[in-house]
């Protein structure tokens, strides 16, 4: 249980991080590669996860 715990406070951190840079400092477009690389590390870890749960 805790291992999804901490795996929502990482994806809630993001979000976070990115409405930071889209509403507070305005410079989100600066750090697309950043967010492209978050999304894409966020949905190899939700599949991953999706897969050890199914099939184990």
């Amino acid at each position: 249980m805790s291992r999804i715990v901490m795996a929502l406070g990482l994806v809630i951190a993001f979000i976070g991080w990115i409405l930071y840079r889209l509403l507070i400092k305005k410079d989100l477009n600066k750090n697309l590669n950043n967010v492209y690389l978050g999304l894409f590390f966020i949905i190899i870890w939700a599949l991953f996860y999706f897969f050890i749960v199914e099939y184990f």
